[in-house]
C-alpha cells in the first residue's frame, strides 16, 4: 500500500492490470489511463528490449531491476522495482526509488553491494554534482502512530509496572575510543512496542525483506540486544499479535527495525541500506508524502554514498558521538571526524597566548575604582561610574582578588588597574569587554543580558536559584578565567591570539605556542555531558503550551533558562569562545529571543537585536571552522532568514542613536552580514529544528 507498483505481462501482449496511487503519484500517469495498455508503451525510446532482456533474466524473487519510464508531462525517470514473477509471464513491479524526472533519459545514480566488515554499502555509479536529488522513495515501512498504542486495553498498570522494569546495563567495549564512559542503564521505550507491532502485522514477503537487512546478532551483549529479548517476551505474554510468534522473530523485529528506520518511522528498500558518516556526502530530505536522498558535495563515480544517522548530535565532540551512534545503532562510527585524532569542537583559549581585549566598560552599579596598584588595598586614583567605556594596553596581573587589567587615561595621572570580576569579594563581574563584532555578547553576559533586558530586574540575586546540575562556585569562576592563575603576581601584554586543539594523545595543545593544557579536564567532561541535555533541540522534559492552544512552543521554568544560560557563561569563561558549550548556548540565546519576540510584546530595538545576530553570526563562522560536509547554511539558514526579516523591520530610534552613536552603525553591519549569509545558500534541508520557548512565568504575563 505504501509503495509504487504495477503488474503486468511482460512476454506476449504485455498488458498492464494494475496500477495503485502510488504509481500515479510518481509518474503522473492516471491508472484508467495505463492499465489495459502495452507496458512498454511507458518505456522511454529505445529502451523497450533492454527492459525485457533484464526482465527475462530475473530469477529469484525480490531481485531487483532498473526501468526508465516515461512520465505524465513527457519527461523521463529511471525506476528501480523490485519484481515477484508469478508463472512464466506475469510480474509485480514494486518500486524502490526513481530518479527525478528530467528531459533527458537518465540512469540509476547507486548500486548496493556487500563489503567485507562493513555489510552493505551504496556506491556512486556516475559522478554526482552538490545539491542534486539523487533519489526519491517511498518507504515500505511504517512504524505505528502513538495514538494507536496508547488506546489499546493491554496497556494498564500491570503493563506498565512490567514494561518500566525492563532495562539493561550499557557499556562500552574495552578499547573503544569512549571506553572510559561510565556504565548506564538503557530502557525500553514505546517505540520498540510499536516497532514490533508494526512487524507483526507486516505481509510475509516484508517479513521475509527485512530479514535482509542489518541487525545484530541475537546472542550480542549490548545492551539493547537484551532489552529487546525481554521486550518480546513481554509482548508475547502480553500481546495477542505476538502470543504465536516465535520469540527469537519477536527479539529480531524490534532490532531490525531499529536498526534501519529514518526519522518519522519509516523504513526505505535503497536507502536504509546507506551507512552512516559524521561526515556524509549526502542527506536524507524530507517533504509532506516525498522523501529522497540530496548530495551536499560532488561524489565521484565509484566513491561510498553515505548519510549521518545523527542531526543535532553531529555538533557534539567525537566521544560523544561515538558513544550516542553505539547506544542506538549498536557500531562504533570510525568515519573521517571520528578517526581524526583532533576534535575542534573542543577547541579552548590558550592560557598564555590569548589577549586581552582592548576596550572595556563598566557594568558594575554605581561605579569602581581605578587603582595605583593592583590590589583593593592600592590607593584609588578613579572613579569610573557605570557606562564608563575606556582603554587598555593589553596588559594584566593575576592576584588572589582575580585578574586586574591596566586602564589608561588622557590624564597619566589616572591610568591605573580595574579589577574585572569581584567574585572573590562578593561583587560579581564589574568590567565588560567591548567588540564591534561580538556586540558585547560575552562569556559571562549571556544571563545577565536576559535578567536586565526581559526581566528588569539587573541586581535580583535574592530570588533566583539555580538547578543542581552541576557545582563549579568552588572553581570561584572569573571573567578570563582560563588565563594563569598564579600566586604571585604576572604581567602580560602577549599580541598572540590562537587555541589549544584537542587531541586524544595528549589533551589540549596550543597550535601557537605549543603550551599543553591539563586545567579543567573533569570539568569539561561533567559541562559537557549537562550541556547535551540542556541545549538540545526538543527540550525534553519541560512543559508544552499544547493545551493553551499554542503548538510548538515549550514553557520551561525561568530557572531552567537562567541555569542554562548561567552553564554556557561558565563554559565560556572556563574553556573560550570556541568551545562547542559556549556556541550551543550563543545558540540557545538566539532561539530566545525569536521566541520572546513572536510570543510576547517584547518588541526589538537596535541594540538588543545588534546582540542576537552577531550570536548568529559568531555561530555560523564556528561551524564555519569545523570543516563539515554540511555548510553552515544546513544548521542556521532558517534561524538566519527569519531574524534578517526582523532586522529589516526594526525603527532605529534616532535618541537612542544619538546617547550611543555606535549602536546604528553596529546595527547596520550587520544587518547587512546576516543578509549576505542568507542570500548565499539556500539549504533543501534543515539539520537543526526550529526550537522555540520562552519562560512560562512570561508565557503566563504576557
Amino acid at each position: 500500500r505504501t509503495w509504487s507498483q504495477m503488474s503486468f505481462s511482460y512476454k506476449e501482449k504485455g498488458i498492464i492490470t494494475s496500477w495503485n496511487k502510488k504509481a500515479e503519484e510518481v509518474l503522473g500517469h492516471k491508472s484508467q489511463d495505463v492499465v489495459g495498455k502495452v507496458w512498454t508503451d511507458l518505456v522511454s525510446e529505445g529502451w523497450a528490449e533492454h527492459c525485457l532482456e533484464a526482465l527475462e533474466k530475473v530469477q529469484l524473487q525480490g531481485e531487483e531491476v532498473v526501468l526508465p519510464l516515461v512520465t505524465g508531462d513527457g519527461l523521463h525517470s529511471a525506476v528501480r522495482c523490485v519484481v515477484r514473477k508469478f508463472g512464466r509471464c506475469s510480474c509485480f513491479l514494486f518500486s524502490c526509488g526513481h530518479t527525478p524526472p528530467s528531459p533527458t533519459v537518465c540512469t540509476w545514480p547507486l548500486e548496493i553491494r556487500s563489503m567485507e566488515g562493513l555489510g552493505k554499502c551504496a556506491f556512486a555509479l556516475r559522478d554526482l554534482p552538490a545539491g542534486e536529488m539523487i533519489l526519491e522513495e517511498e518507504p515500505f515501512y511504517t512504524r505505528m502512530p502513538r495514538a494507536q498504542l496508547q488506546k489499546r486495553p493491554e496497556w494498564d498498570q500491570a503493563w506498565l509496572a512490567a514494561f518500566n522494569g525492563i532495562r539493561a546495563a550499557l557499556k562500552a567495549p574495552e578499547g573503544s575510543p569512549f571506553s572510559e564512559m561510565p556504565e548506564k542503564p538503557l530502557l525500553a521505550s514505546t517505540a520498540l512496542v510499536r516497532d514490533l507491532i508494526s512487524f507483526v502485522l507486516l505481509p510475509e514477503s516484508l517479513k521475509g525483506a527485512l530479514y535482509g537487512f542489518s541487525s545484530p546478532a541475537l546472542d550480542s551483549d549490548h545492551a539493547l540486544v537484551e532489552v529487546a529479548r525481554q521486550l518480546a517476551e513481554l509482548c508475547k505474554e502480553r500481546l495477542p499479535e505476538c502470543k504465536d510468534a516465535d520469540l527469537g522473530m519477536l527479539q529480531f523485529a524490534i532490532l531490525v527495525t531499529e536498526m534501519n528506520i529514518f526519522p518519522g518511522g519509516r523504513i526505505f528498500w535503497t536507502m536504509s541500506r546507506i551507512n552512516h558518516s559524521c561526515a556524509p556526502n549526502c542527506v536524507f530530505s524530507a517533504a509532506p508524502n516525498r522523501w529522497g536522498l540530496r548530495s551536499v558535495r560532488p561524489i565521484s563515480a565509484g566513491e561510498e554514498i553515505t548519510i549521518s544517522y545523527l542531526g543535532e548530535e553531529l555538533l557534539l565532540p567525537t566521544v560523544q558521538r561515538q558513544w550516542l551512534l553505539w547506544r542506538s545503532k549498536c557500531f562504533i562510527c570510525g568515519c573521517r571526524r571520528c578517526a581524526s585524532p583532533e576534535d575542534p569542537l573542543r577547541d579552548r583559549a590558550c592560557s598564555s597566548c590569548m589577549p586581552l581585549p582592548k576596550r572595556w566598560r563598566v557594568v558594575h552599579q554605581p561605579a569602581v575604582w581605578r587603582r595605583k596598584e593592583p590590589s583593593t588595598a592600592g590607593r584609588a586614583v578613579a572613579l569610573l561610574k557605570e557606562g564608563t567605556e575606556f582603554d587598555t594596553n593589553g596588559v594584566s596581573q593575576r592576584t588572589k582578588e582575580g585578574l586586574w587589567i591596566f586602564a589608561e587615561d588622557s590624564d597619566l595621572k589616572k591610568n591605573g588597574w580595574v579589577l574585572v570580576d569581584g567574585s572573590t569579594l562578593g561583587l560579581g563581574q564589574l568590567i565588560e569587554p567591548i567588540d564591534e563584532e561580538f556586540a558585547n555578547i560575552w562569556p559571562g553576559r549571556l544571563k545577565h543580558r536576559l535578567k536586565r533586558t526581559v526581566f528588569n530586574r539587573p541586581g535580583d540575586a535574592a530570588r533566583e536559584h539555580y538547578l543542581n546540575w552541576y557545582d563549579l562556585d568552588a572553581q570561584k569562576l572569573t571573567a578570563w578565567h582560563w588565563r594563569k592563575e598564579e600566586d604571585e603576581f604576572e604581567e602580560s601584554d602577549s599580541a598572540g591570539s590562537s587555541y589549544a586543539r584537542f587531541s586524544r594523545e595528549r589533551n589540549w595543545t596550543c597550535e601557537s605556542c605549543g603550551e599543553e593544557i591539563e586545567a579543567f579536564v573533569k570539568e569539561e567532561q561533567l559541562l559537557g555531558e549537562v550541556a547535551q541535555r540542556v541545549f538540545a533541540m526538543a527540550l525534553h522534559d519541560q512543559r508544552r503550551a499544547s493545551a493553551a492552544g499554542v503548538k510548538g512552543l515549550v514553557l520551561p521554568d525561568e530557572n531552567f533558562v537562567l541555569t542554562a544560560l548561567r552553564l554556557a557563561d561558565d563554559a565560556g569563561r572556563l574553556f573560550g569562545r570556541r568551545h562547542w558549550i559556549w556556541q550551543m548556548g550563543l545558540l540557545f540565546a538566539v532561539d530566545l529571543d525569536l521566541s520572546l519576540n513572536r510570543f510576547t510584546y517584547r518588541k526589538w530595538d537596535a541594540e538588543w537585536i545588534s546582540g542576537t545576530a552577531s550570536m548568529l553570526l559568531e555561530v555560523w563562522d564556528w561551524l564555519a571552522s569545523l570543516e563539515l560536509s554540511q555548510a553552515p547554511s544546513y544548521f542556521l539558514h532558517s534561524r538566519a532568514s527569519r531574524l534578517s526579516k526582523e532586522m529589516e523591520n526594526v525603527v532605529l530610534v534616532r535618541s537612542d542613536v544619538e546617547k550611543q552613536p555606535a549602536v546604528e552603525e553596529r546595527f547596520l553591519r550587520l544587518r547587512s552580514k546576516l543578509q549576505r549569509r542568507v542570500d548565499g545558500l539556500s539549504p533543501p534541508v534543515s539539520i537543526l529544528p526550529d526550537r522555540e520557548f520562552i519562560p512560562e512565568t512570561l508565557f503566563i504575563a504576557h
